[in-house]
């Protein structure tokens, strides 16, 4: 018999945009009980935006298609665990939104994300008529493994996320899938989306990945 996850999430055309900034400025934004990593002499900032093929409770689809997109930095818990902490979300779907937002105790963004129905595939989020973050992008190749103690590791595989409760309640939750596998991807990144880190400046670089897809299983989050 198969044992049913709580909560599954099926992701497809998976898209990572990668910021370095200063570690004093991604520390001012995660809660002080968290440490900020760093890699290559930087801290992290990541958006990642994907489609949310279907959500799964016990086994029962929840949720209808929707898009997504997550702004996250890079932390080590209160016990040296390895996790991400995220800063932002926007969802086009309500319910998704909800559930998201109450999952990561953040409070969704207004602007809305979309795929363009182009030959190149762009990833968009878009604020009433003004363009907040564009990524335009092309994999090609077999999707591989993560190579181990890479950066594309290090920015892309984590298992742990952490979130300030109610009263500032120290919380940990897990992320269990399959290994991620990526293609490679040339892209061009436009703007930032929001979030209380600075990402966009003339001085600006950005990292991108892609993957195909990957289920993740989502425990709901415990003290930390």
């Amino acid at each position: 018999m198969v044992a049913l996850r709580p909560l599954e999430a099926t992701l497809d055309d998976v898209c990572f945009c990668h910021w370095p900034v200063a570690r004093e400025r991604a520390e001012a934004v995660v809660p002080d009980w968290l440490a900020v990593e760093t890699a290559d002499g930087d801290a992290w900032v990541s958006a990642i935006a994907a489609t949310v093929e279907r959500v799964d409770l016990f086994g029962v689809t929840v949720s209808r298609p929707a898009e997504l997109l997550t702004v996250r930095t890079y932390v080590r818990g209160p016990s040296g665990q390895r996790g991400v902490a995220v800063l932002a979300l926007f969802c086009d779907d309500p319910r998704t939104r909800t559930a998201v937002s109450e999952l990561f105790h953040v409070a969704p963004g207004d602007a809305v994300p979309r795929v363009l129905p182009t030959s190149e595939r762009r990833r968009v989020l878009d604020a009433g008529d003004r363009r907040l973050f564009e990524c335009r992008y092309e994999a090609t190749g077999e999707p591989v493994a993560l190579p181990p103690d890479s950066l594309a590791s290090f920015l892309v595989d984590r298992q742990r996320y952490f979130a300030a409760g109610p009263l500032g309640t120290r919380l940990v939750g897990s992320i269990g899938h399959d290994p991620w596998r990526l293609d490679r991807v040339d892209a061009a990144v436009t703007g930032a989306p929001p979030a209380p880190v600075e990402l966009s400046g003339e001085n600006t670089i950005s990292l991108t990945h892609h993957s195909p897809g990957v289920t993740l299983s989502l425990a709901p989050p415990a003290f930390a």
